[in-house]
């Protein structure tokens, strides 16, 4: 099994690990709209396609209406992850810069 991670980590080129956190949190989006954060997942120090692996599979997991928070300092991430969103019927509520990366809110659909 360590051999497998340790393959696995090569080929996305980063050893950083991905923190899924489930505790529950309130954040205001630009549009004045108040959503209630469900999953997190940290995927700073990550490199793609990491994270958007990271992002299917919590949106697998998740039931309708929860909110995901992905936090990322990639910038590919940034544009791929509302498309993704799309995919899995999903709606991108926002993005949002902060000093040290991302932040991007999806709502899970049907």
């Amino acid at each position: 099994m360590k051999q497998l991670t340790a393959l696995w980590r090569t080929w996305f080129g980063s050893s950083h690990e991905v923190v899924v956190n489930r505790d529950l949190h309130q954040v205001e989006l630009p549009t004045g709209e108040t959503v209630q954060v469900t999953h997190t997942a940290d995927c700073m120090g990550t490199a793609c396609p990491r994270p958007q692996l990271v992002t299917m599979n919590m949106l697998e997991s998740m039931e309708t209406g929860n909110v995901l928070e992905l936090v990322s300092d990639n910038p590919t991430t940034v544009e791929t992850i509302p498309a993704l969103a799309m995919t899995f019927c999903s709606q991108h509520l926002a993005t949002l810069h902060t000093d040290t990366g991302w932040r991007i809110y999806i709502r899970k659909g049907d």
